[in-house]
Order: structure tokens, then sequence, then C-alpha cells
């Protein structure tokens, strides 16, 4: 089998990912200078940010605005990913953190098990892999982590039911020497409550 070609989960090469991130970012404390100075999230900023950190993504996660995802690439050189749940009218409290690789990917919303509320679907990237994980709110406000994996690429698909597919090829160390180095694609689903692992159609 011919070696993989790694591709990004979101399609986008990284410094024009990393250019939307900024431009989303810049909208957003753009609307909040604009409300004044009680905007919450510029409070949340002031802070929660140290010297030497860099802030890649802001955005609420939910319609409220009561839960808010920030990645930072810290001074430490790691991007961590931190969700805030506001408590007050300037107060957030750090309800979940992660960090996963040597770089952040995306974030997106997704639906990934059909009951009609919204996951937190987070890529990152790391040496020669490329890393995702499925974050679930739970009913007592805290977050859990349903799915998460690794491989030389990962593809998004989706089911006949609209459910996400995480398609995960990796390397298997089943060649012998002098033949060219194997790889193979495993399918997670979603099933029964959890992600599964299945045939490749």
């Amino acid at each position: 089998m011919t070696p993989v070609r790694r591709l990004r989960l979101t399609g986008a090469p990284a410094r024009p990912l990393a250019a939307c991130a900024a431009a989303a970012l810049l909208a957003v404390l753009a609307a909040a200078c604009s409300r004044g100075a009680d905007e919450p999230v510029l409070s949340l900023l002031g802070r929660t940010l140290k010297r030497g950190d860099r802030v890649v993504l802001l955005r609420t996660l939910d319609p409220e605005g009561t839960h808010v995802g920030l990645v930072v690439d810290t001074a430490a050189g790691k991007p961590e990913l931190r969700i805030y749940e506001r408590k007050g009218p300037k107060e957030y409290a750090l309800v979940h953190s992660a960090q996963q690789g040597e770089a952040f990917r995306n974030l997106s919303l997704e639906d990934v098990d059909g009951d009609g509320q919204d996951e937190i679907v987070v890529t990152w990237e790391g040496g020669h892999l490329e890393m995702v994980e499925v974050i679930a709110p739970g009913p007592d406000h805290t977050y859990r982590t349903i799915f998460q994996n690794a491989g030389r690429q990962i593809e998004k698909r989706y089911s006949p039911a609209g459910l996400i597919e995480f398609w995960i090829t990796s390397r298997t160390y089943d060649e012998k020497p002098g033949e060219p180095t194997s790889y193979a694609t495993t399918v997670y689903r979603f099933e029964n409550g959890k992600y599964v692992e299945t045939t490749r159609k």
C-alpha cells in the first residue's frame, strides 16, 4: 500500500485558519468594546490571560452565551482549550480544560449522537499525527470526553443518519523489511451510546 498523504481535518492550511481565528476574535472584541467596558468577555480575558499567552480562538458554546470556549497558545508553548461557565454578571468559572497536541486546528459544535444537543469536536496536530476529541456537556454542567483518538490522517464523514463518523488512517507496522510502509483505515461511528470501531466499507 502506498503511503497516505496527510490531510488536515479542517481542510484549511494553518496560516489561513489562524487568520480566520484572529479575524473572528477581533470581531468579538470590537463588538465587546462597542457595548462598553461592562462586557463580561473582556473581564474574562483580563483575568485569564498571562504574560506570553496568545488567544487563538474565542467563541460562545451555546445560544445563551453562558459557556465560552477559549483556546490559548500558552507561554509554555502548548495550546490549551479552556471552557468557562458564566456564574454572574462578570464572573466565569473554568469547568474544563484540555491539551492534546502541539498545534490547535479547529473547534466545531455538532450533534454527533443525534440527541438534539451539540457536542464540541476539537482537532489538534502533533508530530506526524492528527488528533480528534469529542467533548459532551453533562446535565450537571460538567464536560466529559466521549471520543478521543489519533492517526496519520483523520477524515470526518457522515452516516446516512447524518451522524459523524471518524475515518482514521494509521500505520500498521505489518510491513516486512524492504516493503513499503503499510497503512490501514479504521472507522469509528456512534452506536448504542458510544463510539465503536467498525469495519471499513
